[in-house]
């Protein structure tokens, strides 16, 4: 299989390309997501390798490309910042996994399995595609219970079933299926099922193709008469279906108001099902019981009566323990049900009745209820569209969990920020460490790959010595990363003393070196021999660090060339000169008057606080010396720092 590698990192992509090699397949190196595209558009790969954070175009930005989605290559994405919502953009933006650093290749070679199967499986594929593909297929959402051969077991409902194979989608959170299983396949009578040896085929949007492996003849007879039956029964028609998931589709990309999407998901729902009662209750934090959220139709009595529910007890207890849906032509006939909701059924007239678990990532938050008073059971097609809705709404509640998590943390930040004015120094260890944490995981990566290579034993003593060489190399560089920053952000008394600015110049350099040099950005040092300054260490190294991150940040956006220069001299006799410039865009003449006053900035927002060169300016003041910029003729801005000698 032909893998496309997209990393910036040149010791990641030896290590990846290695492994691809010692597992079959055949590697291909794109260091950007520029050179990436054309390589598919070149030669089409079998699936892709993507790191997020690449120079230029991100490895999101690149998902999303039309000529990327539409080449429907299967796409894993690697990224060293690895946190939710990130995973979440990258499965919506089509991704079929993803993947946080330090990876573990026994993981990636897992995920590779999901899109060909390696030379040596214990089962070939299944030989005919085209059979599969024409034999009569039905539309049935039937219970499958997957059972892989490492043990694993997950629940699932059908999408369509076949003689020859089935698809299903997952109830809950999302698997790579072993190549081999069997399907426990529940028919409609709630009581058969078949137990079917089956191959897995492909994973795509709409679930998960398997073949069926041992096709004997009870088993292919009773899945035959089952088709055929759903052929010749009443058409569904789905268009309907369709719309309401849309709808209210549409309402969870709009809001993350659960309640107003529960509104929509009832009211669309009554279009099809002609429910005249419906209730929505969740989990509540302790899991004892469930608590009415929403509801239509419900009389008072009744309304009463629903608002908490034991967990485990009644109908719509009994399905949030379970998990399962259930649903009865007569609710009042049902043994579950609880005596003062008995009373309250019968009263009320309401007879059809379903109720479906809501869950998100295969965690169980509440159950979905609906009840008519016709005598008219709910068809499996209105149960399929109810699971649909439910499914829906569990969507909702987890990003309006995670928006109420966002808002927490925002406000936090905002809490932060008002004290930036007596701790600057926070902010910026802050955005050494976001640098830093993806560059650590990066070598962590070449790290634990290099390692488990090693242990794969297939190289000569020569080869193992090198590897062991990059090991030593890749720690002793995350170490002296670690170090840096920890010598920065660690406490410390302010003690004036004698320091070489030469150090400190050499120190920034082994901080933000990689960072400069990942945008394309030229770095400059002239610095001649110079006698100390009597400083203290750490606050000069925060003025060195927010002027060469200022510059950093005007050179990135930048489209000419990106050069920064770092220039250490003496004045005269009594002070020292440090000069940081760039070749960016320069500051704009309105701002340049005002540029070291507290809250100036010219960064978009939420992009700076404009304290960095206010606290810088007062550091060197405080020092006894002076701060000042100007815009260079040649273009670019110039910051010069004076200091008194030693």
């Amino acid at each position: 299989m032909r893998v496309l590698v997209v990393d910036d990192d040149p010791a990641l992509c030896e290590v990846f390309g290695e492994f691809l090699h010692e597992i079959g397949h055949q590697p291909v190196i794109a260091y950007s997501a520029e050179t990436a595209l054309d390589t598919i558009k070149s030669t089409r790969p079998d699936a892709v390798l993507l790191d997020v954070c690449l120079p230029g175009m991100s490895g999101l930005d690149f998902l999303k490309l039309d000529a990327v989605r539409d080449m429907g290559v299967p796409i894993v994405v690697i990224s060293g910042r690895a946190t939710e919502t990130q995973a979440q953009e990258c499965l919506q933006a089509g991704a079929f996994d993803f993947i946080g650093k330090p990876v573990a290749l026994q993981r990636l070679e897992e995920a590779l399995a999901c899109f060909e199967t390696r030379p040596g499986s214990l089962r070939a594929p299944d030989p005919s595609g085209a059979e599969r593909r024409r034999a009569p297929r039905a539309t049935l959402a039937l219970p499958v219970r997957v059972r892989e051969q490492s043990g694993a077991e997950w629940e699932s409902t059908s999408v369509n079933v076949s003689t020859s194979g089935i698809k299903i989608r997952a109830n809950g959170s999302r698997h790579h299926p072993s190549r081999a299983t069997t399907l426990s396949i529940t028919l409609p009578d709630g009581v058969t099922q078949l137990e079917v040896p089956s191959i897995f085929v492909r994973t795509d949007n709409d679930g998960y193709a398997f073949a069926f492996e041992d096709r004997a003849d009870g088993r292919s007879r009773q899945l035959s008469e089952l088709i055929q039956r759903s052929a010749g029964s009443q058409t569904v028609h789905v268009e309907p279906h369709l719309r309401i998931l849309h709808r209210i589709g549409a309402a969870i990309s709009a809001t993350l108001d659960v309640d107003e999407v529960l509104r929509i998901a009832l009211d669309a729902l009554t279009e099809v099902t002609g429910h005249e009662i419906a209730s929505l209750h969740l989990l509540s934090p302790d899991g004892a019981t469930l608590e009415l959220r929403g509801d239509r139709g419900l009389r008072p009595r009744l309304r009463e009566i629903n608002r908490v529910l034991p967990t485990g007890q009644g109908l719509i207890g009994s399905v949030a323990a379970s998990g399962k849906t259930v649903h009865w032509a007569d609710a009042s006939e049902s043994a579950d049900l609880l005596p003062a909701a008995r009373a309250a059924v019968t009263e009320e007239g309401i007879h059809a009745f379903v109720c479906v678990p809501i869950q998100s990532r295969g965690r169980t938050l509440g159950a979905l209820s609906l009840g008519r008073r016709s005598r008219d059971a709910f068809t499996e097609s209105e149960i399929a569209l109810v699971e649909a809705t439910a499914n829906q709404i569990g969507l909702a509640l987890q990003n309006a969990q995670l928006s109420s998590a966002t808002r927490r943390q925002l406000d936090d930040l905002k809490s932060a920020e008002a004290q930036l004015i007596e701790g600057e120094k926070l902010s910026t260890v802050g955005k050494l460490a976001a640098g830093l944490a993806h560059e650590t995981r990066n070598r962590l990566t070449a790290i634990l790959g290099q390692a488990e290579l090693l242990l794969m034993g297939s190289d000569d003593a020569a080869k193992a010595r090198e590897r062991l060489h990059i090991i030593v190399q890749e720690t002793s560089r995350a170490a002296q990363m670690l170090q840096n920053l920890l010598r920065f952000s660690g406490g410390h008394s302010t003690e004036r003393k004698p320091c070489l600015l030469a150090d400190m110049i050499r120190w920034m350099l082994e901080l933000k070196g990689h960072q400069l040099r990942r945008d394309n950005i030229e770095i400059v040092t002239q610095v001649e021999t110079t006698r100390p300054v009597l400083a203290d260490e750490v606050q000069i190294q925060q003025v060195l660090l927010n002027l060469v991150q200022n510059a950093h940040q005007a050179l990135v956006g930048h489209a000419g060339p990106r050069v920064l220069t770092m220039r250490l001299s003496d004045l005269d006799d009594k002070h020292i000169r440090l000069e940081v410039f760039d070749s960016g865009p320069g500051i704009h003449p309105n701002v340049l008057p005002r540029i070291f006053e507290a809250f100036t900035t010219t960064k978009g927002p939420g992009e700076g606080n404009g304290l960095g060169l206010w606290v810088s300016y007062s550091i060197v003041e405080q020092h006894q010396g002076s701060l000042r910029a100007h815009n260079r003729p040649e273009g670019g801005a110039a910051f010069v720092i004076d200091l008194p000698a030693s």
